[in-house]
């Protein structure tokens, strides 16, 4: 997913090596995983983005899946691709007018995003899977600035990923900087108590939970912890005023901590029985 500037940009090999310097350690590496997506040589690869070879419209899809491109994004690095192998003035001069219509394009795209409020079917996809909030968290994270790390980071599939990532973007849920760089983005997706996606926002983060403990290798700092108990109603109260004020408390932590790590807090506390005045 590469940022609005990218449709300043004429040069496909440009947006490639400006993407590949912002990753990080400067991109090492990314050439030949690059050609490793293409099924050739890294020396091709190196031609390609170094030299005067260029690429087919078949691997420029395939370098366009890997960069996380938009549906817009990779129309216009496939024109890009053409307007450089074409052999003449005139058909060179279509592709100028196709990759402006795209210009136009993603600047009214980014003029509406400022005025879009969330839908109810955006709601509903947003908490249909943890995945949506987690890649939305992660992107706030120094250095997490594309697909491929938050796919790594996360354990998520590179599709979904550039999927979701470009559903956050364009709804205005994750920003991305003309330096390419992700954080959370102005719009919120607070659920009142009464909402009909309650259940499954807390549905899906506890079968993550689960997922999570059944791992071999469990992180030290995890905590998981189950405790059915008997105890006075007045007592029951207590507890319940106790983990109101830890939810507040942590949430205020959260809010004023650097972006360095992404956590889940799932709190339960319900009543198991009837009470005894119930059956008098």
């Amino acid at each position: 997913m590469l940022s609005i500037i990218m449709f300043d940009l004429l040069d496909y090999k440009e947006i490639v090596n400006r993407w590949i310097h912002n990753q990080p350690k400067k991109g090492h590496g990314q050439l030949r995983k690059i050609a490793n997506e293409l099924k050739v040589n890294s020396v091709v690869t190196s031609q390609v983005f170094r030299g005067e070879r260029h690429l087919t419209l078949d691997q420029g899809l395939i370098v366009s899946r890997y960069l996380g491109h938009s549906p817009l994004e990779r129309d216009y690095f496939l024109i890009l691709i053409q307007r450089e192998r074409a052999g003449t003035y005139a058909l060179k001069k279509v592709l100028d007018s196709q990759l402006e219509a795209l210009r136009k394009s993603k600047k009214q795209l980014k003029k509406n995003l400022e005025y879009t409020e969330l839908t109810n079917e955006d709601h509903g996809l947003f908490y249909s899977h943890w995945c949506y909030s987690a890649i939305r968290l992660i992107s706030d994270i120094p250095n997490i600035n594309s697909t491929q790390i938050i796919s790594r980071h996360l354990d998520i599939d590179l599709n979904t990923t550039s999927r979701i990532l470009n559903f956050l973007i364009h709804k205005g849920l994750v920003i991305k900087s003309n330096d390419h760089k992700l954080s959370l983005g102005p719009q919120v997706t607070h659920l009142g108590h009464d909402s009909p996606f309650v259940k499954n926002h807390h549905a899906n983060w506890r079968v993550k939970a689960l997922e999570t403990q059944s791992q071999t290798h469990l992180s030290d700092d995890c905590l998981f912890y189950s405790g059915p108990m008997v105890v006075s109603k007045s007592t029951a109260l207590e507890i319940r005023e106790l983990l109101l004020k830890t939810i507040t408390k942590s949430t205020s932590l959260a809010k004023n901590s650097l972006s360095e790590t992404v956590r889940c807090l799932n709190i339960d506390w319900f009543r198991l029985s009837k009470d005894i005045e119930d059956y008098s």
